[in-house]
């Protein structure tokens, strides 16, 4: 008996000695996993700031081309050769400047004659108004017959229509001449000639085409997205590709029907060019200034970490734990963003030092 006790505790020994040695080592199995629970280990060194409340400017980007405000095609409006034509590609051109005229010989001609239709005509009207008085008189003193007084009522209607007729005649000969002569409409640059002095050429052919500069339009498609923030007289700034500096434009105007293929609206920014610094046709970019909001949930720009399509902060909570929170964030503005939900003002967060961070990390705010 004696004998079978001692070789059982010959055989404990060794497992005895491990145990012990296994809780020097590992400090045994709760110290471990207390040490590997999160929220447990060494403190996290971090920069924090609190959520705040500013004042937001939201900006658009947007890019178009340059066209002029007025753009015109000068058409003749009467046939005949061109007598003279005193402008060319590039000239620069007052309102009311001679651009060309048609040969007006045949026109002045075709007036002389209208007047001297005309002229008769009110001959003519003159002589059947007295002939119409003369038949009355008679008529109310019985010495004309009713058939006698009613020729000589139509007689006089006919004169007079004829007069009218006439005078018409004279007007459109009139005006006709006066179409022989064409003139600059507003102030402006030729930019296209399509004849020459010599030529001839039929009612209503282009002969020229004119544009003013002095005020360009920037046409721009916006995202539909942006419907309803884009109004008439919100400023834009515009920038260009060949020039470091920007220049200011106002919106003109904004198409209320979305484009169904692309899902754009048309908006135009009017820029004042009258010191021709600008050409039509430039490519430029856009940057629309949108009302400032007042008081805005807003976070540094560091702060928010965006994965898989979202967009997430680290809240520092009051026993110094950390715990993610997803937001929905705005415009930014002066390196913070507009944080639309998911904050409120006063709420402390990690805006540096969020890289391996787990929920419930406890931190030290540097």
């Amino acid at each position: 008996m004696m004998r079978q006790v001692s070789f059982r505790t010959e055989m404990n020994l060794p497992l005895t000695l491990f145990l012990v040695m296994l809780f020097l080592i590992g400090g045994g199995p709760g110290m471990a996993a207390e040490e590997h629970a999160p929220g447990n280990k060494e403190l996290r060194a971090v920069e924090t700031a609190p959520v705040e409340l500013r004042d937001f400017q939201s900006r658009i980007q947007a890019t178009g081309t340059l066209v002029p405000q007025r753009h015109s095609g000068i058409y003749a409006l009467a046939a005949g050769q061109v007598e003279k034509l005193s402008v060319d590609i590039g000239d620069p051109v007052s309102k009311g400047d001679l651009l060309f005229r048609i040969r007006t010989v045949d026109y002045r001609l075709a007036l002389q004659q209208a007047e001297a239709n005309l002229e008769r005509a009110g001959v003519m009207v003159r002589d059947r108004k007295r002939e119409k008085e003369r038949i009355e008189n008679l008529f109310a003193a019985g010495s004309a017959t009713q058939q006698m007084y009613d020729r000589s009522q139509t007689a006089h209607e006919e004169a007079a229509a004829a007069l009218a007729q006439a005078r018409a005649a004279r007007d459109i000969a009139r005006q006709s001449l006066a179409d022989c002569t064409i003139t600059a409409p507003y102030n402006g640059v030729i930019t296209a000639r399509y004849l020459e002095e010599g030529e001839f050429i039929g009612k209503g052919k282009k002969v020229l085409e004119i544009i003013d500069l002095s005020v360009l339009n920037a046409e721009m498609e916006l995202p539909e997205r942006y419907a309803g923030k884009i109004t008439t007289g919100l400023p834009v700034r515009l920038s260009f590709s060949y020039r470091s500096d920007t220049v200011e434009g106002t919106t003109v105007a904004v198409n209320p029907k979305l484009n169904p293929l692309n899902r754009t609206f048309l908006v135009k920014v009017a820029v004042d060019n009258r010191e021709g610094a600008l050409q039509a046709g430039l490519f430029s970019a856009g940057t629309f200034m949108l009302p400032v909001q007042n008081r805005q949930t807003a976070i540094p720009s560091d702060a928010l970490i965006r994965d898989e399509g979202r967009s997430y902060i680290w809240v520092v909570n009051q026993d110094d734990r950390v715990s993610r929170r997803i937001v929905k964030e705005g415009d930014t503005f002066n390196g913070n963003v507009w944080i639309l939900e998911g904050l409120a003002a006063g709420e402390r967060i990690v805006v540096k030092g969020q890289g391996g961070l787990i929920e419930g990390d406890r931190v030290a705010a540097e």
